[in-house]
């Protein structure tokens, strides 16, 4: 199969089929448009057919390449952890404007894939960062990221929920958690609510706020004086105090 045949394969967007099609051949996407006459092997035929049918099942194409580009480092990602999105990029530049040339201790909640916590240290290794979980496989995966960007050491992942498996305080909380209600969940687009997991979505109840509120009240004795709290919600930046 050429490359020209090949995206003309299923009735799925075109930008996503030639995504899908340069990370098998291991190119960029120009050179699909360059070498319209290439010609996969009979493999590279069969994995590409496999990728297309998947992606017609609503599978994430992060899901389908492994991986999800996030604050311009590569991220894997599985159907375990919640797929990192750009406006949780503006959360991390909030807090590495904050933190910038600083000395603090950070907490990252519900760290998923690790890719605020594994971010923030790459981006300002004078941080001590530690990460907590209650995903067993989510902390499995964000383990994997932080030594795929040789920052093992410098990331403590913790399992636990929210803040209870900290020790002690801490100068930062950063947190970006599943604030979907109930009655919100169906309204989702089929292929976040159909395969991203909902331990990462779903907020437990009618309320947005859920486990934020119980996160407010755990930091009373988990934040320093002076401390603060930076988190994401309905796309959005806030901090407290």
């Amino acid at each position: 199969m050429r490359i020209a045949d090949a995206l003309k394969q299923i009735n799925i967007d075109l930008v996503e089929k030639e995504i899908l099609l340069a990370d098998l051949l291991k190119k960029d996407r120009s050179f699909l448009h360059s070498h319209p006459e290439f010609t996969l092997s009979e493999s590279q035929t069969e994995e590409f057919k496999s990728r297309l049918e998947r992606r017609e099942q609503n599978e994430p194409v992060a899901y389908i390449l492994g991986y999800q580009e996030f604050y311009g480092r590569r991220f894997l990602v599985n159907k375990d952890v919640l797929i990192p999105r750009a406006d949780t990029e503006m959360l991390v530049q909030e807090v590495l404007a904050f933190t910038k040339n600083k000395n603090l201790t950070i907490v990252d909640v519900g760290t998923g894939a690790g890719c605020i916590a594994i971010t923030l240290t790459a981006e300002n290794p004078k941080l001590k960062i530690v990460a907590t979980e209650i995903s067993r496989p989510a902390l499995a995966v964000a383990k994997k990221n932080a030594a795929l960007h040789s920052v093992t050491k410098a990331v403590q992942f913790l399992h636990g929920s929210l803040l209870e498996p900290l020790t002690g305080p801490v100068d930062v909380i950063v947190a970006n958690l599943p604030y979907i209600t109930t009655r919100s969940l169906h309204r989702l687009p089929e292929e976040i609510r159909d395969w991203e997991p909902h331990v990462a979505l779903h907020s437990g109840g009618n309320s947005k706020w859920g486990f934020y509120e119980v996160l407010f009240a755990q930091s009373k004795e988990k934040l320093k004086p002076g401390g603060k709290i930076f988190y994401e919600i309905d796309g959005k930046v806030l901090t407290q105090p």
